[in-house]
């Protein structure tokens, strides 16, 4: 059954409820990969996320459609080519960083579908629109750190 076929029959606060769940498997994820990594960057960098993610939440649970911003983030797409690395080992920093950039995309990519599904409602369209850019902001800012960190010239 398709995502959109689940949805359409879903309160609002059904769909936030669907949108916290995504999230907060973000949060889990980053959280074991945190106490599995023996890197001490790669730790940080999961608390960073687990910290992201768990503002994702936060957001969701006192979302104001009101404070929408309507600033379209830039898509650097410096991941969109690497391969995503196995959760089933430690990972290192840079790694961690191709993982969380990837994941955003693809939370981005779901609500962007979301939007389009609701494309009448503009209220639930606006919402998702902005749940896509806010999960874009931050893969643009996960792949610039990549960029500073590891695309250095020279």
């Amino acid at each position: 059954m398709a995502l959109s076929d689940i949805i359409k029959n879903m309160s609002f606060d059904e769909i936030i409820k669907l949108c916290c769940d995504q999230e907060q498997e973000a949060v889990n994820l980053y959280t074991e990969l945190r106490n599995r990594a023996t890197d001490d960057a790669a730790k940080l960098k999961f608390q960073e996320l687990v910290d992201m993610e768990t503002q994702h939440l936060v957001n969701l649970q006192t979302f104001e459609i009101e404070k929408y911003m309507d600033l379209p983030p830039a898509n650097l797409k410096v991941t969109d080519y690497l391969t995503e690395p196995s959760k089933d080992r430690n990972l290192t920093t840079q790694e961690a960083l191709i993982l969380a950039a990837k994941r955003e995309d693809k939370t981005a990519k779901l609500y962007q579908d979301l939007a389009h599904f609701f494309k009448d409602n503009v209220e639930l369209n606006t919402f998702f629109q902005m749940m896509a850019d806010e999960e874009l902001r931050h893969k643009h800012d996960l792949e610039t750190e990549y960029e500073d960190e590891f695309l250095q010239e020279g």
